[in-house]
């Protein structure tokens, strides 16, 4: 069946071999993709509600506080969840591997408490209008305007927030804080098993939190090179992303309802225009260390992206050791020489 889509959307030959088809028209092969289906579908778990069925079958650290069914896994003797094939069994072993991080029932997602249907007006958003170089530039320059005058004016602030990922996992969030032209606050977070994003939206948490309990402050500028994760924030619906912004919503709602002229404006920056603040703070965490740490469950989005990156190392690796590969069809090359490896990621190959 798949050979048949393969052959439909390459327009190739009818004798054209399998591995090569799939891999121009970036469709992983079907036994890989099932195993990433079940892997999705045990993940889901972790994002039912408290009142799901299936929450009595699990065991006690994710039975959300419902009582165990007589037929639970943890009534189950050890000889009996040795013997068990299940795919109950399944899900909590995925579940014992991450972190709780849904909070659906969460006050901040009911529709009268949406922040953005209460302060649009006093939130905004600013990134460049296009990729072009000429885009980009007119919204650098503005971003130097915007940054000057939040250094004038006694009542602003501004936020840089900035990451960076080490060996083994380890991810920092670093933040600076401006105000009256000078470095008033530098702060570092530390995290493990997370993806670039949660890292972003860390860094950003740390930083605006503070900023807003500043007295003085009525106009906040927060300066990131992922718009994406500040607009997590205004979000009302359930993602794996709720625990980390929870408290920062709550902190944004009670700051922007204690006086009407507080303002939050998140400007985007990108890493390679080495603006010398990003720079400042970027070079911080290159030079910084990481201490030793234990071992940590891994944060939802995380554990999905491991499970990706296994699944097309697995593709990629039967696709390399293939004994139709150089008698069949030919490796394709870039434009620096390099084999290009097969994915499904962003059209295929």
């Amino acid at each position: 069946m798949q050979r048949r889509a393969a052959l439909w959307i390459t327009g190739t030959f009818q004798t054209s071999p399998s591995e090569g088809i799939e891999a121009i028209a970036g469709l992983i092969p079907i036994t890989l993709h099932l195993c990433k289906l079940n892997g999705r579908h045990h993940l889901y778990y972790a994002s039912i509600p408290l009142s799901h069925a299936i929450n009595s079958l699990l065991d006690s650290q994710h039975a959300k506080n419902q009582a165990p069914h007589k037929t639970a896994t943890s009534k189950l003797t050890a000889k009996q969840q040795a013997n068990l094939k299940s795919p109950i069994k399944d899900i909590n072993e995925w579940l014992n591997s991450i972190r709780n991080c849904f909070n659906p029932l969460h006050f901040l997602f009911s529709p009268r408490s949406w922040i953005v249907n209460h302060f649009s007006s006093r939130i905004s958003f600013h990134s460049p209008s296009s990729s072009s170089n000429e885009d980009l530039y007119q919204h650098l320059q503005s971003l130097n305007l915007v940054f000057r005058s939040s250094q004038v004016n006694h009542n602003s602030a501004a936020v840089i927030a900035d990451r960076g990922v080490k060996k083994s996992h380890i991810a920092i969030a670093a933040v600076h804080i401006w105000a009256d032209n000078s470095v008033i606050k530098q702060l570092q977070v530390y995290l493990l098993n997370v993806t670039s994003i949660e890292v972003e939206l860390m860094a950003i948490c740390t930083g605006l939190t503070p900023a807003m309990e500043i007295d003085s402050v009525h106009d906040i500028t927060v300066i990131t090179n992922s718009i994406a994760a500040a607009k997590k924030i205004l979000e009302s619906k359930v993602n794996p992303l709720q625990n980390m912004f929870i408290p920062l919503a709550s902190a944004i709602k009670t700051f922007l309802s204690k006086d009407g002229r507080n303002k939050i404006h998140f400007w985007y920056y990108p890493s390679k225009a080495e603006w010398p603040r990003h720079k400042l703070i970027d070079d911080q965490v290159k030079a910084s260390s990481c201490a030793p740490t234990f071992p940590s469950k891994e944060s939802h989005l995380f554990s999905r992206k491991k499970e990706y990156d296994d699944i097309l190392c697995k593709w990629q690796i039967y696709f390399a050791k293939s004994l139709k590969k150089g008698h069949y069809f030919l490796n394709f090359e870039d434009e620096k020489e390099r084999v290009i490896k097969p994915t499904y990621a962003k059209g295929g190959s």
